[in-house]
């Protein structure tokens, strides 16, 4: 049986003697398979890893978001800090006979309130307790889907704070009285309030539906501040709650006695 064969001609401009390759029939169907494979394979990567590649650089701009306000949080709770230390170092250069009251034993901190403001409060006697500042009031009843998890390290396997599952609209309140710093959109935790009490702590209340309060206004334990909402990177109608001293974070569990009973997150099943 005479075999078939395939003859490859190359010619090139200059007349030279043209190129001459003869190929057999099985090796001409390998060379083609081969290529076939070739093609197929790399579409098929193609097709698998340009997805990933797309989440990972939304991943990545994400995480880049959420570091920048992280660092947004820090920075005000850094700042407050430095305000505190210069009210105590204000007051060793003027004396102990100085009579101010000490920013810790404030109704409300004078630095935050306009000074229309400040002018109606001062006509006003407001007294509050030493507990009334201290963020043990429950923002919202619902179960915590998320604790609290601080490994001391930089990851986004930390968890500052808890999630607390309500109905969508639920009231958010003030775990303390204090004073508003910050009520605005972030990327992450959608609108987002953030209140000054005294004795060192802050709370921040995250994807807020929305906000009814304002930067610098005084809100008494147990005022609504906002309504429970579903906004920024989050998966369904929720509080994100946190509670910090002194530039670290405490766990909302530890100081609100009625979230340590609603726990159903993963890590409290694990007990």
């Amino acid at each position: 049986m005479k075999k078939n064969y395939y003859t490859l001609h190359i010619l090139a401009d200059n007349k030279e003697k043209p190129f001459i390759r003869t190929f057999s029939t099985t090796t001409t169907r390998i060379v083609i398979s081969l290529l076939a494979i070739i093609i197929v394979s790399t579409i098929i990567i193609i097709c698998y890893s340009l997805p990933k590649a797309l989440k990972y650089n939304r991943v990545s701009a994400e995480n880049e978001q959420l570091i920048q306000d992280r660092l947004m949080v820090t920075k005000i709770l850094s700042d407050y800090n430095q305000i505190r230390q210069m009210d105590r170092y204000i007051r060793s250069v003027l004396g102990p006979d100085l009579s101010l009251s000490s920013l810790d034993s404030l109704d409300f901190d004078s630095l935050f309130i306009p000074t229309g403001i400040n002018n109606q409060l001062a006509s006003k006697s407001i007294k509050i307790s030493y507990l009334e500042n201290i963020p043990i009031y429950p923002p919202v009843d619902g179960y915590i889907t998320q604790g609290f998890i601080d490994d001391h390290i930089i990851t986004e396997d930390n968890h500052y704070g808890v999630d607390v599952a309500a109905s969508e609209g639920e009231p958010v309140k003030a775990a303390a009285s204090g004073v508003v710093v910050f009520s605005n959109w972030t990327y992450h935790l959608g609108y987002m309030i953030i209140i000054y009490h005294a004795n060192g702590y802050f709370t921040i209340y995250g994807h807020n539906q929305r906000n009814i309060v304002e930067e610098h206004q005084y809100v008494n334990r147990g005022e609504v501040i906002g309504y429970l909402g579903n906004t920024g990177i989050s998966n369904g109608p929720h509080l994100h709650f946190e509670i910090w001293r002194e530039g670290n974070p405490i766990d909302p569990q530890s100081m609100i006695y009625s979230y340590r009973r609603s726990d159903v997150s993963i890590k409290n099943s694990r007990r």
